[in-house]
């Protein structure tokens, strides 16, 4: 790549950004906000407003009767937020910027359109590596408009805008080679959801096997064992404790697994139930399966072990907790992690995709981006998790609007149709990357 070549793609990576983060910050719920979201943000509006997080007013959430789950009791007595480190410590810079006198959640939701932000950026340079650069900017906006990544991780400071931004960023770092920093993107990850880093670890394990060289693997740890180290050291001030599940009651997730174990429907609930299912908000992955599939073997070890680190990490969350989620977000957010992980594989291999795919993917990604704007841009329009396996938000709002929401979702789709063609035209197929084009992809002999 000529310098007057890494001069455009910086261009492009900082338009995609700004232009992320200007849609994701005009968007972000300011109003009916989880209460995931409001904990997290109080939490470090009570830090930086008094230098402690104790919260011994007893006010937040009195009455509540799932308090237990958001506020925790240290050692010494004193009451707390129990949230993930990450959504909290990330957010302490904006509150500290803006010092508000009373609580908002403004400054977290910035964060968390920064944050996002710069995952599509990170996805993007990793993606133009590979692709042409109109392919990638397509690829990282479809991700960061037409799936929950819009809706949940940039709406609010949950931990799945940490672990999206962790898995792109080790994803990025990965395709470069640089290992370490790989791994700072996995710190990244567990400070977001400490289970998640399994599939930092199914990722250096998997790497490190294949390629025959343990080095990936202790480059990949080190850095992800330090900021695990840096976890207990908050957790420590926070909540008295240096154990690392600190934040939270494990017991509950203890308890499920035991009643649950290995449920084969609610491990289904992240895929196909219709208002928390991962294929029921993105279709386009089912569109695009084939294309993966024909890829495979020439796709980057790293991207292969992606999808599986995020197969065993939502086999998992199943295991721990159900599939739902709770309720007060639209779309699917447990399944984000999942979605992250399949992202360089499956933009990887839009070169294999076949003019009826390409075709179908237009109107496909049209309604998608229609779907997720239509929550990301109006905050009423949740659903309770009871109603998981039997309606739909999105086709909730649909049927409520009758034949003006019909004739809407069938522009959004024309749209599509018209982009998709467009694409399919201008876009000019790229090989698929071998071993010789792009480091850190194996011989298809040698992988099975």
């Amino acid at each position: 790549m000529t310098q007057w070549q890494r001069g455009r793609v910086a261009l492009l990576a900082a338009l995609v950004g700004l232009g992320a983060f200007v849609a994701f910050a005009l968007s972000a719920s300011h109003t009916k906000v989880s209460v995931d979201v409001m904990a997290a943000d109080y939490s470090a509006w009570t830090i930086t407003r008094t230098g402690s997080p104790r919260i011994d007013s007893g006010d937040l959430y009195a009455g509540y009767p799932l308090r237990h789950q958001f506020v925790r009791e240290t050692s010494s007595g004193h009451e707390v937020v129990g949230r993930s480190p990450g959504v909290v410590a990330a957010a302490l810079p904006a509150y500290r910027a803006f010092h508000p006198g009373a609580m908002t959640v403004v400054p977290g939701a910035l964060t968390a359109a920064a944050l996002t932000a710069l995952a599509l950026t990170l996805f993007f340079l990793l993606l133009a590596r590979d692709l042409a650069r109109q392919t990638a900017v397509f690829a990282s906006l479809a991700l960061g408009f037409s799936t929950p990544v819009w809706s949940v991780a940039a709406n609010g400071m949950w931990p799945h805008t940490l672990t999206v931004l962790g898995i792109l960023g080790l994803a990025w770092a990965a395709r470069r080679e640089r290992w370490w920093l790989a791994g700072a993107f996995g710190g990244v990850v567990l400070w977001g959801r400490l289970h998640a880093v399994l599939i930092v670890v199914v990722v250096a394990v998997l790497v490190a096997l294949w390629r025959r060289d343990v080095r990936v693997l202790t480059r990949l740890a080190v850095p992800s064992v330090a900021a695990l180290v840096a976890m207990c050291g908050w957790n420590a001030w926070v909540y008295g404790s240096w154990s690392p599940t600190a934040a939270y009651q494990t017991s509950q997730f203890s308890r499920y697994a035991l009643e649950h174990g290995l449920s084969v429907v609610n491990q289904l609930g992240f895929w196909v139930s219709p208002d928390r299912g991962l294929l029921a908000w993105t279709p386009a992955l089912v569109v695009l399966a084939p294309a993966v599939v024909r890829s495979w073997r020439d796709l980057p070890d790293w991207s292969r072990a992606l999808v599986w680190g995020g197969l065993a990490y939502t086999v998992m969350q199943g295991v721990l907790d159900g599939f739902t989620g709770g309720a007060g977000f639209y779309g699917y957010r447990l399944g984000l992690e999942m979605l992250a992980c399949l992202a360089p594989a499956v933009a990887l291999s839009l070169a294999r995709t076949r003019p009826l795919e390409r075709r179908v993917l237009g109107p496909v990604l049209g309604i998608q981006f229609f779907a997720i704007a239509t929550g990301s841009v109006v905050e009423r329009f949740y659903l309770s998790a009871p109603r998981a396996w039997t309606d739909n938000a999105f086709a909730h709002v649909i049927s409520e609007a009758g034949l003006v929401g019909y004739a809407l979702v069938a522009l959004a789709a024309a749209i599509g149709v018209f982009a998709g063609h467009l694409w399919a035209r201008r876009s000019t197929p790229m090989p698929t990357p071998t071993p010789v084009q792009a480091r850190g992809t194996v011989s298809s002999h040698s992988v099975p």
